[in-house]
């Protein structure tokens, strides 16, 4: 009888190490996906720093303001598609 009771404790430890396992896997690999995505989100802020400056060093007033709308206009295509 108590080889059945160690054999169950056994089958038990086993089974929460591979449990274990699998949840530490899962979470490296979203951590990694979060990852490439962070810093996917910092070059574009980036690169909108970037045409922003740019833009503004040879925009005339007119320029600057389609700029500005051309900007918000994507932002808000962008919110909206975080809602669907």
């Amino acid at each position: 009888m108590k080889w059945v009771l160690a054999g169950l404790a056994f089958a038990l430890a086993v089974g929460l190490a591979i449990g274990t396992a699998a949840i530490r896997a899962e979470n490296t690999r979203e951590r990694h996906r979060l990852e490439i995505e962070y810093r996917a989100v910092q070059d574009r802020v980036l690169e909108a720093r970037r045409l922003a400056v740019a833009t503004m060093q040879d925009g005339t007033p007119e320029k600057l303001a389609a700029a500005l709308r051309e900007l918000l206009k994507r932002q808000r295509e962008r919110e909206a598609q975080q809602w669907d």
